[in-house]
């Protein structure tokens, strides 16, 4: 579970380089904001049910996918942002720099994650 943060966070990293040393700018599509949008009204439903089944089954998996659903939310919301901020002010760097975010938050949440399962081996052993 924890190299899935890893990866999220490399693959975003890498998209945002790529963006701003090829100048993209960002796309944008009707469906894509109303899947946004509805991500960030379903999604924290989802994280939250996910890390409550996790709590009652002291379940460190299930509680690593709920944070990785939390980061979905996370990256939904400044997808929008980024979006949003480059149609008011036409910066095309606003997207991969909203994504750095979420990669930065990705690898902590990873670490995170990665430290309670190593906290679960030691709690059984004893």
């Amino acid at each position: 579970m924890v190299v899935t943060f890893r990866v999220l966070a490399a693959y975003v990293t890498f998209e945002g380089v790529r963006s701003l040393v090829g100048g993209e700018e960002p796309g944008t599509s009707v469906v894509a904001l109303v899947l946004l949008a509805a991500s960030i009204v379903v999604m924290p439903l989802l994280a939250r049910a996910k890390r409550h089944v996790g709590e009652r089954l002291r379940d460190p998996l299930i509680l690593a996918h709920a944070a990785e659903t939390r980061i979905c939310v996370l990256l939904s919301i400044s997808t929008l942002l980024g979006l949003g901020l480059y149609a008011v002010v036409g910066w095309p760097w606003l997207d991969p720099v909203s994504g750095f975010v979420i990669a930065a938050f990705s690898v902590h949440e990873g670490r995170e994650a990665w430290e309670g399962e190593l906290d679960e081996d030691d709690e059984e052993e004893t």
